[in-house]
């Protein structure tokens, strides 16, 4: 991997941890919501999902690179990015995990669409639960 290369993936990281920990903060969110609630955790991961898509990552090196330190710098952790990259691979199978992760993916591509859509279903999803509560 060259030095360009891991530039690039942490450059990426920092941006949809940044992406994600805006939406929390709004959204009264902390670290135990990314693995605690399914429908938070999805969107985390189809937003760093579709990050790594959009830049034509590999999936199984870049990717995979991309979203444990992208994980890792959202619950502020970094020993548990990678952990959280692969709980999350064992929740594909989670309805809310999914439905979460359909949003989150959506929500990025609107932005790489339009910057100035920026992502904010997160904290809308968020403020919802609460005023349910």
């Amino acid at each position: 991997m060259t030095i360009d290369s891991m530039n690039r993936i942490e450059t990426l990281a920092n941006i949809g941890s940044s992406l994600l920990g805006v939406q929390m903060e709004a959204g009264e969110l902390g670290p135990a919501d990314v693995s605690e609630n399914s429908w938070v955790f999805g969107y985390c991961f189809g937003l760093f999902e579709a990050m790594a898509r959009y830049a034509s990552l590999d999936q199984y090196t870049d990717g995979m690179r991309m979203m444990s330190l992208g994980f890792g710098r959202l619950v502020g952790a970094a020993p548990q990015g990678p952990v959280l990259f692969r709980l999350a691979l064992d929740k594909q199978e989670d309805h809310a995990f999914q439905e979460g992760a359909a949003v989150g993916e959506a929500d990025l591509l609107a932005w790489a669409d339009d910057a100035n859509a920026l992502p904010a279903n997160l904290t809308r999803y968020a403020r919802r639960k609460a005023e349910t509560e």
